[in-house]
């Protein structure tokens, strides 16, 4: 080969070259100016940040991040509910005998214990007359020998009753107040008939009125409504001081048998609730 022909061919390779050089560097010019970045294999191993989301109010928010793998589709906050309206059954007390019991007259006889409660309206409101003056005349007789008696308690409502019950009953519990405390509607008190007298403790037993009323009461138409030795049978502790009014020809029997009222008119005093 001639070295004209040598000079041609490498002036044509260095041409070609050229050439090539100029279209590679007008290729990535053209791709940037379209706005086309070259995405590497590390970048497009990496997930595009998420777009900011505009609210309605013109503040821009991020939406909540995921874990790998996880689609955010729960709601950011739990829903509300309403839960549904139950009504309780209403509960009522349990009846008592006084709720629909009527007085309980033998031989002619008021009779108020744990086994015959008055209704729970009665109410002769305060001391009988016939007790009241029985009272009257028997405290006078007892100042003529230098003796002091008045009364301590006489009629007491069933409410009233129903409000000390209970206060002995939160102090010393239902079985202990039993043995001192009438239940509602089953307190001589309630009847008019019955009277506390003085000191309402079993030390009156022991001083010159309690002593005299012992002895004398059934004179003025009064029994010992609870004796020391009729426990088990009045259904009550020995009670010095308190007397119940049943007329001087009752009493009078009533004192000479020795006899409780229950044991005189054959009745028992036990509660059936």
């Amino acid at each position: 080969m001639s070295a004209t022909m040598k000079r041609v061919l490498l002036g044509a390779l260095i041409a070609v070259m050229l050439a090539g050089a100029f279209l590679a560097a007008y290729s990535i010019t053209a791709g940037r100016l379209s706005g086309n970045d070259v995405v590497t294999p590390e970048a497009s191993a990496t997930a595009a940040p998420a777009a900011d989301v505009t609210s309605a109010d013109g503040q821009t928010t991020l939406p909540e991040a995921t874990s790998a793998g996880e689609t955010a589709t729960e709601p950011t906050t739990a829903p509300v509910t309403t839960a549904p309206v139950t009504t309780e059954p209403r509960t009522t007390a349990a009846p008592t005998p006084a709720d629909t019991a009527s007085p309980t007259y033998i031989n002619g006889i008021l009779v108020v214990n744990k086994s015959y409660p008055l209704p729970r309206d009665y109410d002769p409101g305060g001391l009988t007359d016939e007790c009241e003056s029985a009272f009257y005349t028997m405290q006078a007789a007892a100042e003529n020998e230098g003796l002091d008696l008045y009364i301590a308690s006489g009629f007491r409502s069933y409410d009233l009753q129903a409000s000390l019950y209970q206060r002995y009953c939160n102090a010393d519990g239902q079985a202990a107040a039993d043995t001192y405390s009438a239940r509602p509607g089953h307190s001589e008190h309630q009847s008019g008939l019955a009277i506390d007298l003085n000191s309402i403790s079993s030390d009156f037993a022991y001083t010159e009125e309690g002593r005299w009323v012992a002895a004398h009461c059934w004179e003025y138409g009064f029994i010992l409504r609870y004796p020391a030795d009729k426990v088990s049978i009045t259904g009550y502790m020995y009670e010095p001081w308190h007397i119940r009014y049943v007329g001087r020809d009752v009493a009078a029997a009533i004192y000479q048998s020795g006899l409780c009222l229950e044991e005189y008119l054959g009745i028992d005093s036990v509660y059936s609730y």
